[in-house]
């Protein structure tokens, strides 16, 4: 039982005071009715274990108000018994029902113990969690200085080296350094994920969104297509941007020159459905469930380069900040599809235009 100084105070309230003139009012009815005795008596005795139940007083006052009320309510007992009124048996009401309150007590405190122990290991959990997700901040802010002053280094040795051995070197240390700094802006903006400004939501129209991202990645040697309807969300552009570049990096990273990367959204329900699809070499079955998690590594069947684990954990922090989930499809050899499910903008249009597939030649984007 935890020492009674770390009970919280309480004071005397409302709730107390009626009790006192319920039990007044009742041990008078004691008095004045001897041969119904019994109904106030026992009016006491629930109506206290229902309010310490409320109240759960420290172990003092609990105490002595136990003895007041055993003490008021044997001495009209016994009165009663002495002029004849009760018999011997009814003395005995006052220790038993004494034993079922000290029972409750008993429980009571110990419930009380272990939610103020569930509360105190919860608040220091959030406490840990905030200065874990401060660290993270602060760690790649600084990791982004240093690591952009020896890149901008690295790529010039890379440019001048006349020596094709350092200039290999000095391409290794590029991109190493450039996957470390992507690393560092992927913590960040999952250490913000869960702060109330991480997204800024304004109406937008989710097909120049694909078509940008088409027009970003199309130099890269795949077969794109684009298939999109008239769907309007809000959402944060550049965190959805940012959502969609991390998916097409993913496709991109496990697919070869002659595979094909489909950008499509379509409407389903209330929601709209962001999808890249691609050729490639698929999913294992036993990734599907944990592909969006921090640090799974789960990446592609036959797949040497499963990356950091940051990527699509950073799409579904994305996703539901704005409400949203994520899905991820597909098998070994067959390719493999992710989606964004977002809700549709509340003055969005129930029906938009037909669906439009537009497939672009490779390296070509439109």
């Amino acid at each position: 039982m935890a020492p009674e100084r770390e009970w919280p105070r309480q004071r005397f309230t409302w709730v107390d005071g009626a009790w006192f003139a319920f039990a007044i009012a009742n041990l008078a009815a004691m008095v004045l009715l001897a041969e119904w005795e019994t109904v106030p008596f026992h009016f006491i005795w629930v109506s206290l274990t229902l309010l310490y139940g409320f109240r759960v007083w420290k172990m003092g006052p609990t105490l002595w108000l136990l003895a007041a009320v055993m003490g008021l309510t044997g001495a009209v007992l016994t009165v009663d018994f002495v002029r004849g009124a009760q018999p011997a048996d009814e003395l005995t009401e006052v220790p038993l029902m004494a034993a079922m309150f000290l029972a409750m007590v008993w429980h009571a405190r110990r419930r009380l113990a272990m939610t103020q122990e569930v509360e105190r290991v919860s608040d220091a959990n959030l406490r840990l969690l905030q200065r874990e997700q401060q660290f993270v901040q602060d760690a790649s802010h600084q990791l982004r200085t240093p690591i952009t002053v020896a890149l901008g280094h690295a790529e010039l040795i890379q440019r001048t080296a006349a020596d094709p051995v350092t200039a290999d070197d000095a391409r290794v240390v590029v991109e190493e350094l450039t996957r470390l700094r992507r690393l560092a802006d992927r913590l960040l903006v999952l250490a913000s994920a869960e702060h109330p400004g991480f997204v800024h939501r304004t109406p937008i129209e989710i097909e120049p969104l694909l078509v940008d991202a088409i027009r970003r990645w199309g130099h890269v040697q795949r077969h794109w297509g684009i298939s999109v309807v008239d769907v309007t969300v809000d959402a944060d552009r550049d965190r959805l941007a940012l959502a969609l570049d991390t998916l097409i990096e993913n496709a991109v990273k496990h697919t070869g020159d002659e595979d094909s990367i489909e950008l499509s959204v379509r409407r389903e329900g209330g929601s709209a459905v962001l999808t890249v699809a691609d050729t490639g070499a698929g999913i294992a079955p036993g990734d599907l469930d944990r592909i969006f998690d921090r640090f799974a590594r789960a990446g592609r069947a036959g797949s040497r380069d499963n990356g950091m684990g940051l990527g699509l954990a950073i799409v579904r922090a994305v996703a539901e900040a704005h409400g949203g989930t994520v899905r991820a499809w597909g098998s070994p050899g067959r390719g493999a599809s992710f989606g964004i499910v977002l809700p549709l903008s509340p003055g969005a249009p129930k029906a938009g235009r037909p669906t439009v597939t537009t497939p672009l030649s490779s390296g070509q984007p439109r």
